[in-house]
């Protein structure tokens, strides 16, 4: 360890993006992708991420899992794994199920957070779009003491209101639901057009990887981060077996055509027996 080094700053390269995600065209390793975000989340020196634009997938990992985050009005965070038949990962099992309700509704929807919302859902620790001058202050800072007080020099006082703040009632009543099947049957029983367009979204989702990741949420706010993490490698070569992932990624990625041919075809043909066999291969995932 460097001790000449007092912090870390982790920022995107080219404007656009803090992290789109990982290239899931060519998939790596996540046993190795979770020992970094471990690794991450644990490291021994302060840890900032500049979350300025796209913060995505693998992204929102490195971001989330970071000691401090910066969001920007141009930050948009999203997990949308769920599109392409999988469940959120890189540490998402830990970061949104400690969001409850709300937390259910980003993991199934892959529905995305912009600017301030990531600050009110916590995705973020700070919050300024003087992304320049931030930078030149976390490089005079000594210590962590040094590094919050600029961090917190930098935010405004008036920062905006929660966007969907006139909805958390119906993800509420809805996202509590115990099961997938029961969520779009109490979003279809809603007459307002935010319960329309929900139950729209998860309605061209992989049926049994929204039914994975609904339990995923559910096991995963008893557990540690570490463990959550172990629970996410667990699991991962059985839905791969399942061919939705890669369903999801010809119809999205490949072959462009958006109109992927999921197995099961509806939520109703997912069983329980489905979605337990994906749980079943025993942990055996460790930190470094």
């Amino acid at each position: 360890m460097d001790d000449s080094v007092k912090i870390v700053l982790m920022e995107g390269a080219g404007g656009k993006a803090f992290c789109a995600g990982g290239d899931i065209v060519n998939l790596g390793n996540m046993a190795r992708e979770n020992q970094m975000h471990h690794r991450v989340k644990t490291f021994s020196k302060p840890i900032v991420s500049l979350g300025d634009g796209i913060v995505m997938g693998g992204g929102m990992g490195l971001c989330c899992n970071s000691r401090y985050r910066v969001g920007t009005t141009r930050s948009m965070f999203a997990m949308p794994e769920t599109k392409i038949g999988f469940y959120p990962d890189a540490g998402a099992t830990y970061f949104l199920s400690r969001l409850g309700d709300v937390g259910m509704y980003l993991a199934l929807t892959g529905n995305r957070t912009r600017g301030a919302d990531a600050l009110h859902l916590g995705f973020v620790t700070h919050f300024t779009d003087r992304i320049p001058d931030l930078r030149e202050g976390i490089f005079a800072c000594g210590s962590e003491d040094e590094l919050v007080g600029c961090l917190e020099s930098f935010q405004p006082d008036d920062i905006p209101d929660l966007t969907f703040q006139s909805n958390l009632l119906e993800i509420s009543k809805s996202f509590s639901a115990p099961s997938v099947l029961e969520i779009r049957s109490r979003l279809q029983a809603s007459c307002t057009e935010f319960a329309a367009a929900t139950d729209k979204t998860l309605s061209a989702m992989s049926p049994i990887a929204l039914c994975i990741a609904h339990r995923t949420q559910h096991l995963s706010r008893s557990l540690d981060f570490t463990d959550c993490l172990r629970m996410e490698v667990q699991i991962a070569d059985a839905t791969f077996a399942l061919g939705e992932f890669q369903e999801g990624v010809r119809a999205l990625l490949v072959d462009k055509d958006n109109n992927p041919r999921w197995n099961p075809a509806t939520l109703e043909e997912v069983t329980d027996e489905m979605v337990s066999g994906v749980f079943s291969t025993p942990p055996d995932w460790q930190p470094i």
